[in-house]
């Protein structure tokens, strides 16, 4: 806090300071907020471990989203639950989603309305219950739900804390790095989720070779999945409201029905960039989603798997080849630049679901190649349009609706993967008897059925390459210029700015010994001179 201007300041500098050591100091001092700041190169730690945080929420949010898939396979094999249909396990896979949805929407426009950290508390509760709700789901009827619909509800409730967690840890982190930083910031939190699917492959994977029973195995896959947001729920709570917003918010909007109608008006002020940045990321998760929630049925279509074992080998795999692809982005987005980066993203998926359709049958004597080619795809979405989908919302809108802005792109990004959650697979099974190729040994209907998921998939990319490039913005708004790095912030002392000042005014190794050895509180004569 800055010393009361009411009472002599108490002067805290105790070692000898030279006038040059004095200018630095105070070069680094922020008036406004009352605080000292420096390059983050000695702040590697700090800066390292608020990246982790803010970033658990995409470790949950793709670890509960791909755990799913080989979790409702894992259940299948429990003949005591009830039949897993198609369509149900389609509607398992997309109540994450729609929550998520709900999600961003609600807390993207409450962390506007009511602050970053109290919202950002509320999504990571949120998102523990729910995956450990998840987890508990039994297969008698609760409350007149079966297994699979307890699950419906429980996915829906975790969904709308992950949801949360994009308009919330993009916000912070963009509000809490300087501009020479914050892409690389954006970049590493956003990179949690490739770190969650990872570690999502590898739970499922012990999972299957280390537990036998039926009824606890896919149980400890998914509540995993919630030890990450356990451990960073302390941190979070502990944090204090980025300065941004309690200056430029807070402070002059201090009631919420002015907040409200400033979040309205600056919504519609923005609108041709919102429809941007809400565009290219429903593309992209049309593609990332739906290409992701049916790997098990491309894998069985290339005859790659007979075995659960094998199917979490596959994915471990497949999760492992895409982590390249975060770690380039995070190296690479400031030099290539953020909407060059979603153009080449989409440009290299095309590319490659084209060859994957076209050469389908040349990679069916391959099935090595083709893991490879599929695991590629992940990977221009990670170096490509899903990082910088996420980037570029938490940076180009004002901080009076940063957070309901990146709430709604990321909601229309949600939009799109419930359609190709949905879509997708039932493309996948269309050729197939009674749209189910689990029910039949022929491998025909389902290879033409992926064939025209990757034509899909080929065609949307190139929709996007030129959405990007005719909608998207990627200029930093003028708001984030004078935010520093808080993970190298340093609190101002008592006095401490009255007595560099002193320093200063005088000139002089002796004016500085005499001011720095001040005990006592400074006379007028000196506190004039200091004004």
């Amino acid at each position: 806090m800055a010393a009361s201007r009411d009472t002599p300041p108490v002067i805290m500098v105790n070692e000898p300071m030279d006038v040059h050591k004095a200018e630095e100091r105070l070069a680094h001092y922020h008036p406004e907020h009352h605080h000292f700041y420096e390059p983050a190169k000695s702040h590697r730690g700090k800066r390292l471990l608020r990246i982790v945080i803010a970033g658990t929420g995409f470790m949950a949010d793709s670890y509960d989203l791909f755990v799913i898939n080989i979790a409702l396979l894992m259940m299948t094999q429990n003949k005591s639950y009830d039949v897993l249909t198609p369509d149900v396990q389609t509607q398992i896979s997309m109540m994450a989603i729609v929550g998520a949805l709900a999600g961003q929407l609600f807390f993207g426009v409450l962390g506007d309305e009511f602050g970053r950290k109290t919202t950002f508390v509320i999504t990571a509760f949120m998102t523990i219950i729910g995956t450990i709700l998840t987890a508990c789901v039994q297969p008698t009827q609760v409350l007149g739900m079966n297994i699979w619909q307890q699950m419906m509800l429980c996915r829906f409730l975790m969904g709308m804390g992950v949801g949360g967690e994009y308009p919330m840890a993009s916000t912070i982190t963009a509000e809490s790095s300087a501009p020479q930083d914050r892409g690389r910031n954006l970049a590493a939190v956003f990179s949690m989720q490739g770190v969650g699917r990872v570690l999502c492959a590898l739970m499922l994977l012990i999972a299957a070779f280390t537990i036998t029973n039926t009824h606890w195995q896919w149980r400890f896959a998914i509540i995993m999945g919630a030890v990450p947001m356990i451990l960073a729920v302390y941190f979070r709570w502990t944090a204090e409201e980025t300065e941004a917003y309690k200056h430029q918010v807070k402070e002059k909007k201090a009631s919420n029905l002015d907040r409200a109608r400033n979040i309205a008006r600056h919504v519609w002020a923005n609108r041709v960039k919102l429809a941007g940045t809400a565009g290219s990321w429903f593309i992209l998760d049309v593609l990332f989603y739906g290409n992701s929630l049916f790997s098990a049925d491309v894998t069985r279509a290339m005859g790659t798997e007979n075995n659960l074992e094998a199917k979490t080998v596959q994915n471990l795999c497949i999760q492992l080849m895409a982590m390249p692809g975060y770690i380039l982005a995070v190296i690479f987005l400031d030099r290539i630049g953020r909407k060059r980066l979603q153009l080449i993203g989409f440009a290299g998926e095309a590319i490659i679901f084209c060859l994957m359709a076209v050469l389908f049958r040349q990679f069916q004597g391959l099935p090595a190649l083709f893991v490879f080619m599929y695991a590629l795809t992940f990977f221009f979405d990670d170096f490509g349009a899903n990082t910088t989908t996420f980037v570029i919302p938490a940076e180009i809108f004002p901080t009076d609706v940063r957070s309901t802005c990146h709430g709604i792109s990321a909601a229309f990004g949600k939009a799109g993967a419930a359609i190709g959650a949905s879509v997708f697979l039932k493309v996948a099974n269309m050729f197939c008897p009674g749209g189910n190729c689990r029910n039949t040994t022929d491998p025909g209907p389902q290879e033409k059925g992926i064939r025209v998921v990757f034509i899909a998939c080929a065609v949307l990319s190139v929709i996007g390459f030129l959405w990007t490039w005719a909608l998207v913005q990627d200029k930093p708004h003028a708001s984030l210029e004078e935010v520093e790095n808080i993970y190298s912030v340093e609190e101002e002392v008592e006095g401490e700015v009255e007595a560099l000042e002193l320093v200063v005014k005088k000139g002089s190794s002796h004016a500085a010994e005499e001011a720095t050895g001040l005990t006592a509180p400074p006379t007028v004569e000196d506190e004039a001179k200091v004004r």
